[in-house]
């Protein structure tokens, strides 16, 4: 148990973004030996059960004879804690170093129904309720670089587009899934995201105490989204006063953690990535006339002022940069990107003991200059936010909540695109605008839960929203309900309705319209979950329908109207094999997504329409210092318009392409094995260093991402993975203080 908590923090550096992480101390001194047994009331051995000293969280599970052993570098007085599912959590004082083992006799807890918590289509990530996947497994996940969207990816639902860290989900485009941090709107929640380079997130794991993951019929309380929501919540104040550094190939990190007082403390941390010697390894350094960078300061800090009242706030600034050769038939040359992105929240919540209030100030922006031939785009966001929520309970088993969110958003667009994407060529015919588009979106919504009995549970909801890009009201009901006619048996079901204004640049008057509406969707979700503690296994099946969608042609123009549907099964299983010593989760996800083509306005697959989508992901430890985990992905290929033939233009010395069907084609499939291990030691007082390693595509399978074309487009050249056999590794270690 110790070592997945403090070991695996390592592998947040394994795709060379690395980020400062926070392990706990581990003494100095030759460990001793923590052994016993764990029996039930008529003396079977209990196998699988969690053994561990709470004062260092060092631990081990028991064997198949009841037998738990594991090391720890404790003296004195601590509290061993035995818990299992099904049975009361026992706590016993030890003195350390042991004189025996210690006997634990565990008793059956009552069987009772607890409250409800499973919701349709939600998952939740962290230390909220509803565990399906912590934080710890977010840096587990081999291949995913320790980046917490990614790990999001291994969840059913999400449609594997690309290798970037997006999460296209259930049909829905990446701008449809809305990402938070403590109640504020990120604009920019992915570094390097553009259509050239691979993104990833922007956030630490351990920098974050939780997250909810809705997939589709979340609540009223959540607006401005088509498709899902990523609901992250920061750390609290940090436990302990340390100073921390992290080198892996490519980055090089450094944190600072205060613990102020028992009531207050700070974070802050630096990382700076060049990932220059990285590309010469796989052999890419010459795609890029600058290799991929970026810097990152981040920080925050948590101040509880009274019982039931606390502050906390976090701020986030990161650059990136990137220089990559693009060959296209039009023109080739060198692509550059130039990135910035901050976000300042506040937030403070008031419990007085039944009502309670929460409340948010943040702002976030961010600025991306492109650049490739013709083609230019100077891009400056900022969305102004402020947010109040009050929560009431009614009566035994009711609660109502109610709340409203202001935003002030502005967009500074300037650049050019070619009248005809194709012709990207310096001196092609453009379009010219520059446009300073602003809006305002005044939401609020109420919202009430019913539980009349432990095994039954509605929320019903409704929510308002208005913007004036759109200059219309939008109502949004929203109903979801649970049963548990089972003790380990719920019954989920969702409904709603769901708007989300088009993206500040498709208002734009010359390449825009003006008169766009709100987007809106339609879920309509039904699933069932089975969770005994130790196995969980959850199946939804869902259907979306979309209306009034806005979206841009291949020449850059907007196109308003669209229409689309969403049909789809997901399954999802969890499981821990004390036996093996195993904790595996695997993933899966049908779906059929149609929707109108911007270019030709016919309905045809869409771009997301990955129809299978298969994760399976595996972690097993080794005598406590040592962590191993595998993961494989595999996804039916994405569709795509195919180019049939050319026409010559010899004004411009330029073939021009005709295209064939909409998304008339699927790439090849898509499939990866990742390998990941983490190696522990302790070479001085309360240090813990790390060693890890991680190998990328350990088969070195060369996925098709995308195709390009010969200038007369009569060859379609594959487009390869941007992620050939890799090998990352580095070392943390950290200076308690």
């Amino acid at each position: 148990m110790v070592i997945r908590d403090k070991g695996v923090r390592a592998a947040v550096c394994l795709a060379g973004l690395a980020t400062f992480l926070s392990p706990l101390g581990l003494a100095g001194q030759d460990p001793s030996a923590v052994t016993g047994s764990v029996r039930d009331l008529a003396g079977r051995p209990l196998a699988g059960a969690d053994a561990f000293l709470l004062e260092t969280l060092e631990g081990a599970p028991t064997d198949s004879a009841g037998v738990f052993r594991f090391a720890s570098d404790r003296r004195g007085q601590a509290t061993l804690v035995v818990q299992q599912a099904g049975y009361l959590e026992v706590r016993r004082t030890v003195e350390l170093p042991l004189s025996g083992p210690v006997s634990v006799t565990m008793q059956l807890a009552p069987v009772t129904l607890e409250a409800i918590t499973v919701e349709a289509g939600t998952y939740r990530l962290g230390n909220l309720p509803d565990v399906t996947l912590d934080e710890l497994e977010v840096v587990r996940t081999p291949g995913a670089a320790a980046d917490p969207f990614r790990a999001i990816q291994t969840f059913p639902g999400l449609q594997s587009v690309g290798e970037g860290a997006g999460l296209f989900v259930r049909g829905g485009d990446l701008s449809e899934t809305r990402v938070l941090l403590d109640g504020a709107t990120v604009l920019s929640p992915f570094r390097l995201d553009t259509d050239r380079t691979i993104s990833f997130g922007r956030f630490d794991p351990f920098a974050l105490r939780g997250i909810q993951f809705s997939a589709g019929g979340f609540g009223a309380e959540y607006g401005d989204a088509l498709s899902a929501v990523a609901d992250l919540e920061s750390v609290d104040k940090p436990a302990e006063s340390e100073f921390g550094v992290t080198a892996a190939i490519g980055a090089l990190s450094a944190g600072l953690y205060l613990d102020l007082s028992e009531t207050a403390g700070l974070r802050v941390t630096a990382t700076r990535t060049d990932t220059g010697l990285l590309m010469r390894m796989t052999g890419r350094r010459d795609e890029f006339d600058e290799v991929p960078r970026s810097s990152d300061l981040s920080g925050g800090g948590q101040w509880m002022y009274r019982e039931g009242g606390a502050l906390k706030a976090f701020g986030l600034v990161q650059t990136d940069h990137v220089g990559v050769r693009i060959d296209d038939p039009g023109h080739s040359g060198i692509y550059r990107s130039d990135g910035r992105a901050d976000l300042f929240s506040l937030s403070g919540l008031e419990d007085f003991g039944g009502p309670g209030v929460s409340w948010g100030l943040a702002t976030s922006g961010s600025r991306k200059d492109e650049d490739f031939g013709a083609f230019r785009l100077e891009r400056e966001d900022r969305l102004a936010q402020a947010r109040a929520k009050v929560e009431v309970p009614l009566a035994r088993g009711a609660s109502l909540a109610a709340g409203t969110e202001l935003e002030h958003r502005t967009a500074d667009l300037t650049g050019s695109i070619p009248t005809r994407a194709h012709d990207n060529a310096p001196g092609a015919s453009t379009t010219i605008f520059s446009s300073d588009e602003s809006g305002t979106r005044l939401g609020a919504f109420g919202e009430i839960e019913l539980q009349p009995s432990n095994a039954l549970r509605f929320q019903l909801g409704m929510r308002a929203d208005r913007s004036t890009f759109t200059g219309r009201v939008t109502a949004d009901p929203r109903l979801s309900a649970s049963w548990r006619p089972a003790g380990h048996l719920t019954l989920t079901a969702a409904w709603g309705v769901y708007h989300q204004v088009p993206d500040p640049l498709l208002y734009a008057p010359a390449v825009g319209d003006p008169t766009l509406p709100s987007m809106s969707a339609r879920h309509l979700i039904g699933g069932a979950t089975w969770d005994d503690g130790t196995r969980l296994i959850r199946v939804e099946a869902y259907r979306k329908r979309y209306d009034a969608l806005a979206a841009r042609t291949r020449d850059g123009l907007t196109r308003g109207g669209g229409t689309g549907t969403a049909t789809g099964v997901d399954l999802f299983a969890k499981e821990e094999f004390a036996l093996l010593g195993l904790d595996g989760r695997i993933a899966y996800s049908f779906i059929r997504s149609e929707r109108t083509d911007p270019d030709s306005g016919d309905l045809a697959p869409s771009p997301f329409d990955v129809t299978h989508t298969l994760n399976v992901v595996l972690n097993r430890g080794f005598g406590g210092w040592l962590e191993t985990g595998v993961a494989y992905r595999a996804a039916t290929g994405a569709p795509f318009t195919p180019v049939l033939a050319a026409t010559f233009d010899p004004d411009r010395n330029l073939w021009h392409p005709v295209h064939g069907a909409p998304m008339s084609e699927r790439l090849p499939m898509h499939t990866r094995l990742d390998l990941s291990a983490t190696v522990l030691r302790s070479f001085w007082a309360d240090n813990l260093t790390v060693f890890f390693v991680s190998i990328m595509n350990s088969l070195d399978r060369s996925n098709v991402r995308d195709y390009r074309y010969s200038t007369d487009y009569s060859e379609r050249i594959p487009l390869r993975t941007p992620f050939p056999r890799t090998i990352y590794f580095g070392v943390t270690t950290n200076f308690p203080f």
